[in-house]
């Protein structure tokens, strides 16, 4: 997985955005699909021309119904049919649509309902709650990230840790926050606890316990066939979830989450082995979707470490996160890990037993 950003390069990158972003809601009836000469599919806009991400033509397809694996077929052999295709569904069934853009790009196709919660708006709800923290030296960032999809913040505090060890002590974990957020609506606004083990820096996120805010809201359209929606005006509407968002963060911190993830921990210690490692991971791999080569890597590091319980699963898991190319895959292979950790037993049970 590449470099991440510190706070500071988060904070740079985030800002710029904010001048490169247009949301525009309009009817669909007003808008155009088109494919260049070198099969790049557009989105046209009252005469501009916008670059379509893969994942807007993934949302087109789903909103017209046209399956994707034929859209992204016509678009490489038959840009005409596709074209004529998605143009015919966007005119004879008119409905109101956001595009998002930044730049020259246009990198989401949603509901007129999608409540807009931007990534700055995320870093103001946060970095408040955090405040305390700073003041006392208490926090450290973590490798963070901004991809096309998402925004990881991560961030941990130094005096929160505890030894999880159960037949050897030193397995020092730390506790902190993971605030995800995605502005193309892949998901909610999610602030969830984040654990860092000491001894070989694998973190999981214990999403369990997350704080959700989805981005729906109410109808954007307004009867005008097209507008542009300023940023000052959508933050109005977000005042009330930045101060339940900076309540459940404080909330985290200062209650008993950290605790009960610690026993966490510590139980899934104690449970059955892995009888044949290969056999089961090949089983893990069909069941929840790892790649071919992911499931590769977890068994190489079940076996390195050797501890075969429920933890150290979950440690393999989030150990591969760490070699994924993309930030997006990493993330995500760590929630993957903490849910084998809290696994129950019997499912556990069935996994370690695979014959």
């Amino acid at each position: 997985m590449k470099q991440g950003l510190d706070l500071k390069q988060i904070e740079q990158v985030v800002r710029e955005e904010i001048t490169l972003k247009d949301d525009i809601v309009a009817q669909s009836s007003s808008l155009r699909f088109g494919v260049e000469t070198d099969n790049t599919p557009k989105m046209i806009i009252e005469d501009k021309v916008y670059n379509a991400s893969d994942l807007m033509v993934n949302q087109i397809a789903n909103k017209l119904s046209v399956p994707k694996k034929y859209l992204d077929r016509m678009i490489q052999d038959a840009p005409e049919l596709a074209e004529s295709n998605v143009n015919h569904w966007l005119q004879n069934e008119p409905k109101p649509y956001m595009v998002r853009t930044l730049g020259d790009n246009a990198r989401a196709f949603l509901s007129d309902r999608y409540e807009i919660i931007d990534n700055w708006d995320v870093l103001t709800a946060i970095l408040p709650a955090l405040k305390p923290f700073k003041d006392r030296d208490d926090l450290e960032f973590e490798q963070s990230h901004v991809t096309d999809r998402h925004l990881y913040l991560r961030l941990t505090v130094p005096s929160m840790t505890k030894d999880v060890g159960v037949k050897k002590k030193g397995d020092i974990i730390c506790f902190g926050i993971q605030v995800k957020n995605s502005e193309v609506g892949l998901g909610s606004v999610e602030v969830s606890p984040f654990v860092k083990r000491l001894v070989c820096t694998n973190g999981m996120v214990a999403d369990r316990y997350g704080h959700r805010k989805r981005h729906l809201g109410r109808s954007q359209w307004d009867g005008v066939d097209k507008s542009v929606l300023r940023q000052e005006t959508i933050r109005q509407g977000n005042k009330a979830w930045i101060m339940t968002v900076q309540d459940e963060v404080q909330g985290m911190f200062n209650g008993t989450t950290f605790e009960q993830i610690a026993d966490e921990f510590t139980l899934a210690q104690e449970t059955e082995p892995v009888q044949r490692p290969a056999k089961a991971i090949e089983h893990i791999v069909k069941e929840y979707d790892f790649l071919g080569f992911e499931g590769e890597s977890i068994l190489e590091n079940l076996l390195t470490d050797g501890d075969k319980t429920k933890y150290g699963m979950a440690n393999a898991i989030t150990r591969t996160a760490t070699d994924s190319n993309t930030a997006d895959r990493s993330m995500e292979l760590e929630s993957i890990g903490y849910k084998f950790l809290t696994m129950p037993n019997r499912e556990w049970s069935n996994i370690a037993t695979i014959s």
